[in-house]
């Protein structure tokens, strides 16, 4: 039953609203009956638990001690009812609250008296205001932080030390915080005529005082609260130290720009927060957050301005010209936050695994193919030692064991895996000492295996494919030394299942498994270049002689496995040249190579090829001349059937097929190559000239492996001369690029500073081709002697390590045609007694033993020999600071011009040269002799030299005076055998005689030709 309500409390009364609601409720009660009550009361129980009674007795109870006191509480000065007919919103400059009010709202008014309430809350209507256009309006910026609740604290004492001022209170305390003999500012507000206020028409819209009076018209002009409205001064003051500043995405900050910044920006969260953007020093102190946000996004900030920086001394539109010479010492700090944090879950985790993925393999870009050389110069460059670099400075016992963890546990994502298999890749490319430390860490290897190669088989939904990245990483591991190889023999084994599913029948995708088998490939190769593994070849015979058969079918459409199968064919191959220069001996017997047939599948890979399959050639030239020098070594009568064989099937190729177009292509490609290097070259080799002696040492290597080929179908290793060619090569051709390579500036700018620090192993492939021509331009009739040995004193210059057996091959041969007939077929008077006490015998074990390098430093040949896979400790170069021309190097090869003055730096130590040590039995020299032999070999290199027009090899001015001053250091007496007398080495007349003939070019008065009436000579190529 409803009743009529009684008239509405009058206005006046605050509480009249209440009281006439509870004589409502009253009067429903009495009309209910008792089980209405029940149910009602058992409803409000059920909604609003059994403690309702008592939260209502407490809030009656503030409601009465409210009431109470506000009946006691003196009204404030100035204060104005407001009309019931007034709007809601007060008018422009009036005042209707105190300062207490923002504080305490009170309560909301009541209704007019010609309205009734509803009785229930069901029949409430909502209204809205009526808004215009007009009263929405667009802020610069939202406030910095939250509004927060002010905090009184005590003013600092002497006990408290030395304290720092945040600035004067600007604002106005609550009454409950003044004192009371303190004058109340918003009583003075208040008490100011009305007239003194701007009216709001007056005001400029959006200014923050029109802001504060139309929205905010109680709250003092100088509220703390409304501080985020007051405009930032026009001209900020400047900072002590500017400083690089930086957005979120890494990029910097103009300065002019980071003070007129938005705060909704996110930027000004830090201590000086007056300009926007991180400085660096703020970005490290925040990449250490125990939050994990913000950690992480401090180190998502630190790599993407690591990934900038990284650039910046290449090209200053992609990098951070104001971080300019700057890049070391922050590559370290940014390796060190990301090595700090890279152990951390989740986003944390993964963030500095993507920083160290920048400071360590973005840092260098065009690297990533290189597995040729060490790249410890690219740390600092060529103005410090490695152990003041970046990567030499991560604490790899910490790190490398994360790295392992991580693997093992697969926590981070798929992404973050990849990218620390890549930092791997990265330091293993860095020195052979820290791919040994990689392969020494505990589990790292076997949990790599696991990880990215030992997937489940047939592939499951959730869990990833196979990733042939981690097959190069594994290669370039066994590159980088015999003892890393031999550590990777075990697993190796698990990689069969790569070869024995064939690309067509893989559970993988075909492309994937194709790259797989490749890349598996390529790693039994680099085991065989030590002459390790070459068993596998025995105990999977059945596997890889059905690859064979698939990669000569029509189904094979890769030439990378081509070339991958046929360079692991040329190891193997080389392994069974002879089986006891394998580890252990006899994993591969020379029977067992030619009753596989391998020549056979070699030479059938020539079909379906093409010109522009240039580098499948070189391999298939590459294998087949490594089966013809093992044939001439294990087959009957010198290989002699199996020679005719192979020159039956090629012979006629290379006069008028195919081969024969591929060789002039190659040909033509070297020369555009080079011309285009000699234009573009200026005084060193730069980033821009990499890509163009790639594309150079591509065709030199097709042209080296037709070389290797055509010295593989000679009868003996040993001939000089040859009868007649096996086949036809464009010998002048060849010759003329040879030359334009010896005599190219490349060779003096690849030691310069500006140079690229790995360009001595792009330029590796013109080496090989000068030794391989070396030793065809001997075999040729039309070379003369002094000719050859031009080209080999030029040549001999040219080479780097890996290439010490051709060079002292070389050497021993240049002695032995010095001979007296020799040097009287040219007009050359020489003493007899020169000849008489052994001529250049006496120094071929120095000349020997200075292209001979240290036993842990060999380097494996280019050329595979049985000799280089049994010897060799890396299969990578050095860094080209280990090879600048100094007497410190460890590595003999390149050489210097004067390092015929060998023997005298012997003779200078004789006490503890190493030659001296291990000199047969027969030798019996004296210092006299040997300085005679080595000045007459300097002199006669001088001569061929400048006769063949190969003045840039000969020794300078200063070179020559200080070799002879080397000559009169040698301050022992020694015994004469014609005299009993003792005389000085320079005093020896044929000693004199010889001093004065290499200096006589240097004087002012010297002859352009020393050999007079010198025969008419073959130009030098």
């Amino acid at each position: 039953m409803r009743h009529p309500p009684k008239p509405t409390a009058p206005q006046s009364d605050p509480d009249g609203w209440r009281n006439h609601m509870e004589e409502e409720n009253i009067q429903r009660i009495e009309a209910m009956t008792e089980e209405e009550r029940e149910q009602e009361r058992a409803e409000i129980l059920d909604k609003f638990g059994p403690n309702v009674a008592e939260v209502l007795r407490k809030a009656r109870e503030a409601r009465e001690g409210k009431r109470k006191a506000n009946h006691d509480e003196t009204p404030q000065v100035g204060a104005q009812p407001s009309s019931p007919s007034s709007p809601s919103r007060p008018r422009i400059g009036e005042r209707t609250r105190s300062y207490n009010s923002i504080l305490r709202p009170s309560s909301p008014p009541s209704a007019s008296a010609s309205s009734s309430r509803p009785p229930s809350r069901a029949d409430r209507k909502i209204r809205f205001a009526d808004v215009t256009p007009g009263d929405i309006h667009v802020y610069e910026s939202a406030p910095p932080s939250p509004r927060r609740r002010a905090l009184a604290l005590p003013s600092p004492t002497d006990s408290d030390g030395p304290t720092v001022s945040l600035g004067d209170w600007k604002g106005s305390l609550p009454k409950s915080l003044r004192r009371a003999d303190e004058p109340s500012e918003v009583s003075q507000d208040e008490g100011r005529s009305i007239k003194d206020e701007v009216k709001i028409a007056d005001l400029e819209e959006g200014t923050p005082e029109y802001i504060r009076q139309r929205f905010f018209p109680t709250a003092p002009a100088h509220n703390p609260s409304v501080q985020w409205m007051q405009a930032a001064p026009e001209e900020p003051e400047p900072e002590a130290e500017p400083t690089v500043r930086f957005d979120l995405s890494g990029t910097p900050i103009p300065a002019l720009l980071s003070s007129k910044l938005p705060t909704h920006l996110g930027l000004h969260h830090h201590a000086e927060g007056s300009h926007a953007g991180y400085t660096l020093e703020d970005i490290f102190l925040l990449s250490r957050s125990t939050v994990p946000a913000q950690r992480a996004s401090m180190l998502g900030i630190l790599a993407k301005i690591a990934h900038k920086l990284a650039r910046t001394s290449a090209d200053s539109k992609r990098g951070i010209p104001e971080l300019a010479g700057q890049e070391l010492p922050l590559r370290k700090r940014m390796l060190a936050a990301g090595v700090e944090a890279m152990g951390e879950r989740a986003s944390v985790g993964a963030r500095a695994v993507e920083l160290l993925w920048e400071c360590i393999v973005w840092w260098d870009e065009g690297i990533k193919d290189l597995d040729c050389v060490e790249l410890r110069d690219l740390d600092v460059g060529t103005a410090a030692t490695s152990s003041e670099g970046a990567l030499a400075s991560l604490p790899l016992d910490y790190m490398l064991p994360q790295v392992a963890n991580a693997f093992a546990a697969g926590d981070l994502p798929t992404e973050t895996l990849v990218q620390l298999l890549e930092i791997l890749h990265r330091l293993a490319q860095h020195s052979n000492s820290m791919a040994a430390i990689i392969v020494s860490t505990k589990g790292l290897i076997a949990n790599t295996f696991q990880r990215f190669l030992l997937t489940p088989i047939p592939p499951m939904d959730e869990t990833p494919l196979p990733n042939p990245f981690a097959l190069t990483f594994l290669r370039v591991i066994a590159l980088s030394s015999r003892e890393n190889a031999t550590a990777l023999l075990d697993p190796a084994d698990s990689l069969l299942r790569y070869v024995t599913s064939l690309p067509t029948a893989s559970p993988f995708p075909v492309g994937l498994a194709t790259t797989l088998l490749s890349e598996t490939l390529r790693f039994y190769a680099a085991l065989a270049s030590y002459g390790l593994y070459a068993h596998v070849a025995t105990t999977a015979q059945e596997h890889f002689l059905q690859l064979n058969r698939y990669v000569l079918s029509p189904q094979c459409l890769s030439l990378s496995l081509r070339c991958a199968w046929l360079e692991l064919l040329e190891g193997w191959i080389v392994c069974a040249h002879d089986p006891h220069r394998t580890t252990p001996t006899h994993e591969i017997l020379w029977s067992q190579v030619v009753g596989w047939g391998w020549i056979e599948d070699i030479l059938a890979a020539r079909e379906r090829l093409t010109v522009q399959d240039e580098e499948v050639w070189r391999r298939i030239w590459e294998a087949a001349a490594a089966f013809l020098e093992g044939a001439r070594i294990n087959g009957l009568r010198g290989g002699e059937e199996e020679r005719s064989s192979v020159l039956e099937t090629i012979k006629k190729a290379f006069s008028s097929g195919l081969e024969k177009r591929v060789i002039a292509g190659a040909f033509e490609g070297a020369r555009l190559a080079l011309g285009k290097l000699s234009s573009d070259l200026r005084q060193a080799v730069l980033a821009d000239d990499v890509s163009i002696l790639q594309d150079l040492g591509r065709h030199t290597n097709t042209l080296a492996a037709a070389i290797r080929l055509f010295l593989g179908c000679a009868p003996r290793a040993d001939l000089e001369i040859l009868p007649e060619p096996p086949f036809i090569l464009p010998f002048a051709e060849i010759s003329s690029i040879c030359a334009a390579i010896t005599n190219h500036p490349l060779w003096i700018g690849l030691y310069t500073p500006e140079s690229v620090l790995y360009a001595h192993a792009v330029c590796r492939p013109l080496t090989s081709l000068l030794a391989r021509y070396l030793r065809l331009s001997r075999t040729m009739p039309n070379t003369s002697p002094d000719l050859w040995m031009a080209q080999a004193f030029a040549i001999l210059c040219r080479l780097f390590p890996g290439d010490e057996d051709l060079a002292q091959r070389s050497a021993i041969s240049i002695a032995e045609t010095i001979t007296q007939d020799f040097l009287q077929s040219k007009g050359w008077d020489v003493p007899r007694v020169v000849w008489e006490r052994g001529g250049m015998a006496i120094i071929t074990p120095f000349l020997k033993y200075a292209l001979r390098p240290k036993p842990e430093l060999r380097i494996g040949s280019v050329w595979k020999t049985p000799q280089s896979i049994s010897v060799a400790a890396t299969q990578r170069l050095p860094p080209l600071s280990t090879l600048m021309p100094n007497e410190r190097r460890d590595h003999p090869l390149p050489l210097t011009k004067d390092w015929l003055f060998t023997p005298l730096d012997h003779l200078l130590r004789s006490g503890e040269s190493e030659v001296f040590k291990n000199l047969p039995d027969s030798w019996d020299a004296s210092e006299a002799e040997v300085v005679r032999a080595t000045l007459l070999l300097i002199r006669v290199s001088q001569e061929v030299l400048q006769f063949h027009q190969l003045a840039g090899f000969l020794i300078s001015r200063e070179e020559a005076v200080f070799g002879c001053m080397k000559v009169f250091m040698l301050e022992h007496g020694q015994q004469e055998p014609s005299k009993d007398s003792l005389e000085e080495v320079f005093r020896d007349t044929i000693v004199e005689r010889f001093m004065s003939d290499l200096l006589s070019p240097f004087c002012a008065s010297a002859s352009p030709r020393t050999l007079p009436d010198a025969p008419s000579l073959n130009p030098l190529f």
